[in-house]
């Protein structure tokens, strides 16, 4: 019960947390998430939970570079010497030679002479009195009351900023929990059918906010925080990280609404409100995704839905599928029409502007410049989590401060270089090699279930391509969520897995 209920609350929470992106949000995410995995360990040495490592020996694959992914990340963070980092960074040494007094020369630096060094650099910029003796012109630095420590020692790390590394790192710490969790809990129908509900509900919720904080805003969050906001779609600041986490939803509350339809043709009236409320959650996520105006969630969407079609070709479509499909699709149209379609058709009809759309200009000219960051941070990146920092000095001229790379795939490449996306590639590879077996659900009554979450996966790790989704909590908890939850699922296929589920279940209820 507390595993699940876990679960569910962090599905429902981080995204009403304003999408879980400040401080008090990631630790109450972290607690959740420790109380979670926690649940999950106790059950396990009582002998409740699965006794073997979650995914099984075929998962062997999988855990492979996820371990050495961590192990890359706590590398960035060892202090190495600086001939020893010229080697394996020289651009990050070069950085530091110009910016760590006393880098260059090999030694530790008293921050007590900070200001005296900093004027002794500019001393052509200075004027004669203060150029002709830096250190009378300075200030003392009240080091009893600095933050600073008193000396900056020369051994430095890979990562450029060590704090905004540790911080990623205990998150994806945290994903990776929940991916173990989900992945030897939910490995039944109907544990990850309540997966499914909790999360459409979520995402239902949180359209239902947006369409009416869209029509009533005044300029607060949940009409009441102040602050600055400029492209809000309900607690999302960002309409893109909105526009992805719904776009994840949608397709699994189609493919639920399925479900719903096949057991109602076998005779199961229950299932009427069931098909009534998936579809209807459908409809009105949907409708969130197009109003938000993100024209990559939009594109997003849209190949989710051509996703879910092509897999209901695959396996057979009958005619009341797709006339649920097509009546869904009808019912979003005339949902739009209902709130007020000319926003969105004016957004979309920018698409046809290509590149010249000045935000696709300004990511495509964004994404040039990193392949000078990458290149000359090649083997080990410059720490997970640093981008922010990092690309300062390849920002585009005129360009403001860029956080993110707006393409995920890109940003990797620049925090964890070469070794960081030959890991990731290798993780994809291996997933996929577990995921992507759709014939195993041919004739199974789990198949509308897996069509709905491969078809916002995939969804989603497109709209990742030209916007930094992962980077916000309530996108990124849902890959290693719906991640596990897509092994499990294909997982049924297999007798031999359904065997052991079974026996997990009897054994959770005896406990």
């Amino acid at each position: 019960m507390i595993i699940e209920a876990g679960v569910y609350l962090i599905l429902v929470f981080t995204p009403f947390a304003f999408a879980g992106v400040e401080a008090w949000a990631i630790g109450v995410l972290q607690i959740l998430c420790g109380v979670v995995v926690s649940a999950w360990a106790l059950d396990r040495l009582r002998g409740g939970g699965a006794a073997r490592l979650p995914g099984g020996r075929a998962g062997i694959g999988l855990w492979i570079p996820i371990v050495l992914f961590v192990l890359l990340v706590l590398a960035q963070l060892v202090p190495l010497s600086p001939s020893l980092l010229g080697r394996l960074a020289p651009a990050t040494q070069a950085l530091y030679s110009r910016t760590v007094p006393g880098y260059a020369e090999g030694k530790d630096f008293d921050t007590g002479r900070l200001v005296p060094w900093l004027l002794e650099r500019k001393a052509g910029d200075l004027p004669a009195a203060a150029a002709g003796d830096p250190g009378k012109a300075a200030v003392t630095l009240p080091l009893s009351a600095s933050p600073l420590p008193r000396t900056a020692p020369v051994r430095r790390t890979l990562s450029i900023y060590p704090y905004d590394t540790r911080l990623k790192l205990t998150l994806f710490l945290c994903y990776l929990a929940l991916f173990t969790v989900v992945l030897a809990h939910f490995r039944t129908p109907e544990r990850l059918e309540r997966l499914c509900l909790a999360g459409t509900l979520s995402a239902t919720a949180v359209t239902m906010l947006g369409i009416a904080q869209k029509f009533t805003w005044n300029g607060r969050l949940y009409w009441v925080r102040e602050g600055t906001y400029g492209q809000v779609f309900g607690p999302f600041v960002d309409r893109n990280t909105y526009a992805a986490f719904a776009g994840v939803w949608m397709p699994v509350a189609a493919g639920m609404a399925l479900v719903a339809l096949r057991r109602l043709r076998q005779g199961s009236r229950d299932e009427l409100p069931r098909l009534v409320m998936w579809g209807g959650a459908a409809v009105g996520i949907t409708g969130g995704i197009f109003l938000s105006l993100s024209r990559g969630g939009i594109i997003a969407a849209c190949v989710s839905i051509v996703v879910v079609a092509g897999l209901l070709a695959y396996y057979g479509r009958s005619k009341a599928e797709v006339g649920l499909l097509a009546g869904l699709l009808a019912a979003s149209v005339l949902f739009l029409v209902w709130i007020g379609p000319e926003m969105v058709l004016e957004r979309i009809g920018t698409l046809s502007a290509g590149q010249g759309v000045p935000s696709l200009q300004y990511r495509v000219s964004a994404w040039e410049q990193t392949a000078h960051l990458i290149r000359e941070n090649a083997l080990a990146g410059t720490g997970l989590g640093t981008f922010r920092f990092s690309f300062m000095r390849y920002a585009p001229p005129g360009e403001g401060w860029w956080n993110t790379a707006h393409n995920e795939y890109l940003e990797l490449l620049c925090d964890t270089g070469l070794i960081g996306g030959a890991l990731f590639l290798w993780g994809t590879v291996a997933w996929l090699a577990r995921v992507a077996r759709p014939g195993r659900l041919r004739g199974r009554p789990e198949r509308h279930m897996y069509i709905g979450i491969t078809a916002g996966l995939v969804g989603l790790f497109l709209h990742s391509a030209i916007s930094s989704n992962l980077q916000v909590p309530a996108d990124a908890i849902l890959v290693p969520i719906l991640g596990a939850a897509l092994i499990n699922l294909v997982a049924i296929g297999s007798p031999r897995e359904r065997r052991l589920a079974t026996a997990s279940v009897s054994r959770s209820r005896a406990a």
